[in-house]
């Protein structure tokens, strides 16, 4: 490269680069320099492989950065993908797990705060932002780019485990600008097969580093602590915009480039010194009539001087690695680095909150494409939020459709009497909704109600609703027929089926003979309302299809029986 002579066209990347101390150390200051955009990709992979896998020979490390791997990292990525998403047309309709940012952040992230980042010049850069937008589009990443940044997201959760990483969408995001999707996969990989050195993979490890930074800026910075601490930016909340959002939201779009290229050598060392040294902006003087009601405030000052034109982030980069060795020492250095954070752990767990994941479920898979009902993401996706804990990790195996097997209760009882675990969807033509039932024992003729009270009715779409069974708390135990109807979870009879029932012979969800007609009111213990909506008791039944779960692991069925004993269909 012109821009950049002491890189090389293959490996080593770094001209005269060896195994040693000395090479690395050459290489982080030529990374300080920042990177020209063609290199980013190649150097950003090969720096990490280098610094997770010490023991291996340079030559190694840097072919990850060569068109040499690109088939082998292609390769990996789609057999992560598949795992996620074994039906392609899940990819579309998928959400992002925020992995601890939020989703009103992670909104916040994709629609306004990368606005201003536009497409590098390479030609494998295309991915978060693209040289124009439309103008409907000109505030937010463009679609592509969301889709690349959703599918990496979920993979990283689903397949690598990582449930909370705050900082992990912005810098997957950063990563986007300057690689296809399965470099960044490969990279973020890498990263988090060394915990230490990059990034916080845990609730325990994030606010570890929230307490260790306070513990730093008291010791560095006093009077600037006394500040912070009284307006909150030393919270766990007060520090997200260095440690949750990878100072995306108050450095400037090349100045987070020029740090990522620093960072992905360095580690977490680069981000405490980056968030230590930018304290430094803010003078003692200055500190003395600052007006500040929050941590937002505190933030505020130090971005209108990072986004002041007279702000030089090389300039800056200086400050955090001077040359003369004293004033270096006033950082933390690597290993003090980890001991605090280790020394921080039991605060952590002692002071971090409950974490709870809102993020949608990923939509339960299906295995046959003969399925009409079930295959809008959308619906699989509130199945897997409805169904009990133990039956999420399956997939929907049809075993009666209409379409296929006719339409008539016998044809659905001769399908469904062996499989336990049921879940059936209905098309209701009058408002084109789709309806079900969760039956946790098999359908079969008998003459009495069964079932349990894991049974419930649903609402798949439009206004999806859950509507589970309720045991009556109220305590009186007089009303013994009322109690009995609530019970009646499942009735199956040669000329109808049911869900749910009331004392005066309604029910829940009922179909008849010839599967044509249905009925739906509201039921004891399920307290439901009509499922077609608009309050629609009767309703004319389109295509009807029955699904039994299979696991995941090993595509077994979950309470098929094949080996039927009672049959009561005669009766």
């Amino acid at each position: 490269s012109d821009d950049c002579p002491w890189f090389s066209n293959g490996p080593p990347l770094v001209l005269g680069a060896k195994n040693d101390k000395r090479s690395l150390k050459s290489l982080k200051q030529k990374c300080r320099f920042g990177l020209p955009p063609q290199l980013r990709c190649a150097v950003w992979i090969s720096s990490v492989v280098r610094i997770v896998n010490p023991h291996l020979p340079i030559i190694e490390t840097d072919s990850f950065g060569t068109v040499g791997t690109e088939k082998n990292i292609e390769a990996k990525w789609g057999y992560a993908l598949n795992a996620v998403f074994p039906n392609p047309t899940d990819r579309e309709d998928a959400i992002a797990p925020d992995l601890g940012l939020t989703q009103d952040v992670l909104h916040q992230l994709i629609q306004h705060d990368y606005k201003e980042w536009s497409a590098p010049e390479s030609k494998s850069s295309t991915y978060i932002a693209e040289p124009a937008l439309s103008a409907a589009g000109a505030d937010a990443i463009p679609e592509k780019g969301v889709r690349s940044l959703t599918l990496i997201l979920c993979t990283v959760q689903q397949v690598l485990g990582i449930e909370y990483c705050p900082p992990l969408p912005d810098v997957a995001a950063i990563l986007l600008t300057h690689m296809p999707e399965s470099y960044v996969f490969a990279t973020i990989r890498e990263m988090i097969n060394d915990t230490s050195h990059f990034l916080p993979v845990s609730q325990k490890d994030y606010y570890s580093w929230c307490k260790t930074y306070a513990f730093f800026v008291k010791r560095m910075f006093p009077a600037t602590f006394k500040v912070m601490e009284k307006c909150g930016a030393l919270d766990h909340q007060g520090l997200d915009p260095i440690f949750k959002r990878f100072f995306t939201t108050i450095l400037k779009r090349e100045d987070v480039l020029r740090f990522m290229d620093v960072f992905m050598l360095e580690g977490c060392k680069a981000i405490f010194r980056l968030a230590l040294s930018l304290l430094k902006l803010i003078s003692k003087k200055d500190l003395k009539s600052l007006q500040l009601t929050d941590s937002e405030s505190w933030w505020n000052e130090i971005r209108y001087r990072t986004l002041d034109p007279s702000f030089s982030f090389r300039k800056h980069l200086d400050t955090m690695y001077p040359k003369y060795g004293k004033i270096a020492k006033r950082y933390p250095r690597r290993q003090f680095l980890r001991r605090a954070l280790k020394f921080h752990e039991k605060w952590a767990l002692e002071n971090m909150p409950i974490y709870i994941d809102h993020t949608p479920p990923k939509p339960i898979g299906f295995t046959s494409d003969k399925c009409t009902l079930a295959k809008p993401a959308s619906v699989r996706s509130n199945l897997a939020k409805w169904l009990p804990p133990s039956l999420k990790s399956t997939k929907l195996d049809l075993i009666y459709s209409t379409e296929i097997h006719g339409r008539g209760l016998a044809s659905f009882y001769k399908e469904c009497q062996r499989s336990k675990n049921t879940v059936t969807l209905i098309q209701a033509i009058n408002t084109n909704s789709v309806i079900g039932m969760f039956a946790s024992h098999a359908w079969s003729i008998n003459p009495s109600s069964y079932g349990d009270g894991e049974c419930f009715l649903f609402r798949a779409d439009p206004d999806p609703e859950c509507f589970n069974w309720m045991p009556d708390f109220s305590g009186n135990i007089d009303d013994m027929e009322s109690q009995a109807v609530r019970e009646q979870f499942m009735v199956a009879r040669s000329d109808f089926i049911a869900m749910g029932a009331n004392s005066d012979g309604t029910n829940g969800l009922r179909l008849d003979r010839d599967l044509i007609n249905g009925e739906s009111h509201p039921a004891l213990g399920f307290d439901n309302e009509p499922l077609p909506g608009r309050n629609l008791k009767m309703f004319d039944i389109g295509v009807m299809e029955v699904y039994r779960l299979i696991r995941e692991v090993d595509g077994k069925a979950i309470g098929h029986d094949d080996n039927l004993v009672w049959d009561l269909q005669g009766l």
